[in-house]
């Protein structure tokens, strides 16, 4: 029996407790009223379940040995369930492992029987505090300025975000380098939108996919007559972005003859159309990007150095996928939700791992690309390391099933095979599967949880 007193919890919120102890069930509540907090309770598993649906609270105190079952088992079935608020375990079973299991499980913390108030005041408040900074959290994502599409937690991405903060609200131009697929055209994007022309058009040209003899009238436009093919006047891709950003994509690859046409718009804001005479005007913000060293080629005779200077302003680089190894799991998990919109599907812990094991020389674009492929490929509801491996190879051996390293592995696969099909076949009737295995239902349930399937099975 715990001796309960009269000690302040911070805070009003609303408390499922759940004990089949009548006593302590009702000394315990309360305790907890008389700090101020709202509080349900249930004595059993099942009156739990719909008190949880009901009340919606934001803690759960939760006895592990639960009627009918009365084993530990039963109680750390309905971890799962409430962990979408902060749960604390309480039992008269003071284990070390059953605590280990308990927290596994999801459970926030773990408290022997008999409680000490003090002890637990002290982690009441401490999972309503955490539960408050969730909710706050929450809001301010639902609150937050729209997605830059800039993916990443790193310190490399962080510092980029960083700069683009910084730069965005100036008028002068920028430089983007970095290796191709690192996202140059992204943070040319974000600069837009972090920038007073955020209203104004972003217009993208690829300076390398259009041929040299043409590059001038997509850029500046045409009048009608003016060459083999032009039936009629056509704006050019600068008067486009009058107002905005123009994003010169891989300016490296731009021909000697149009560096020198662009210097001059670059210098005085003004232009000509093919075939035309009348000098034109446009209001743009150049930012440009390229996968070359700009200065090697400056040195070579291979890029205007005068043009080279007008481009550069500011210089941002994108890091490489290698830099920021820790963003691929974050960066994977976003490219397989867009590219299974219509079929929600999941990337396994070994896919995960696989993935972060491997060298992206195309960098984000690969990955997208890869991700995107074994989407495709999955069957169920999991992309795994074979689909990801056939996406990114084209070797159907890839595909072949991985044989386990050792005995045990060999023995745990078997075992997950044998109780998926016996879960489906039973219609996740645990006691029935049980039977059908020749185990008890707690020698089945020990087992799922071994094998990580209990979570996914309740």
């Amino acid at each position: 029996m715990v001796h309960l007193l009269p000690l302040e919890i911070p805070g009003m919120s609303k408390i499922l407790l759940v004990d089949d102890e009548p006593a302590f069930l009702r000394l315990a509540a309360a305790w907890l009223e008389r700090q101020g907090h709202t509080v349900a309770t249930a004595a059993d598993g099942a009156q739990a379940r719909d008190l949880f649906q009901q009340a919606h609270p934001d803690l759960v105190l939760l006895d592990l040995v639960m009627p009918p079952e009365r084993t530990p088992e039963a109680g750390l079935a309905l971890v799962p369930i409430f962990a979408t608020v902060p749960v604390v375990v309480l039992t008269a079973h003071a284990e070390h492992e059953l605590a280990l299991r308990a927290v596994a499980a999801g459970a926030w913390d773990f408290l022997a029987k008999p409680v000490e108030p003090d002890l637990l005041r002290f982690v009441v408040s401490r999972a309503l505090t955490k539960r408050a900074l969730e909710q706050e959290v929450a809001t301010l994502r639902a609150t937050r300025v729209p997605d830059d599409g800039i993916i990443g937690a790193s310190p490399a991405i962080q510092r980029l975000k960083d700069m683009i903060r910084r730069i965005g609200p100036a008028e002068v131009p920028v430089m983007v380098l970095g290796p191709s697929g690192s996202g140059k055209e992204l943070v040319a994007r974000a600069l837009h939108t972090a920038g007073p022309r955020h209203a104004g058009p972003f217009v993208a040209v690829h300076c390398g996919a259009i041929p040299a003899e043409l590059l001038e009238s997509e850029l500046f436009g045409h009048l009608k007559g003016s060459f083999t093919g032009a039936h009629q006047d056509r704006q050019g891709l600068v008067a486009a972005a009058h107002g905005g950003t123009l994003f010169l994509d891989e300016v490296g690859e731009m021909p000697p003859a149009m560096q020198v046409k662009l210097l001059r718009f670059l210098q005085e804001g003004t232009y000509t159309p093919v075939g035309g005479r009348q000098v034109l005007t446009a209001d743009v913000r150049v930012v440009s990007a390229t996968h070359r060293d700009l200065e090697t080629m400056v040195a070579q005779g291979a890029f205007r150095e005068d043009f080279y200077y007008r481009l550069k302003g500011l210089i941002l680089r994108t890091p490489a996928l290698a830099e920021r190894r820790g963003d691929v799991a974050l960066l994977a998990t976003r490219f397989l939700v867009d590219a299974s919109r219509h079929c929600p599907l999941r990337l396994t812990p070994d896919a995960l791992a696989w993935l972060a094991a491997q060298d992206w020389p195309g960098n984000v674009r690969e990955l997208r690309a890869v991700v995107t492929s074994g989407a495709a490929l999955a069957e169920g509801n999991a992309v795994t390391p074979a689909d990801l491996a056939f996406a990114r190879s084209g070797d159907p051996a890839a595909l072949a099933p991985i044989p386990p390293a050792t005995l045990a592995e060999a023995v745990a696969e078997l075992e997950h095979r044998m109780i998926t099909a016996t879960l489906a076949a039973t219609g996740n009737n645990h006691s029935a599967a049980a039977r059908k295995l020749g185990l008890s239902r707690v020698g089945l349930l020990k087992m799922m949880n071994r094998l990580g399937l209990r979570r996914s099975n309740l």
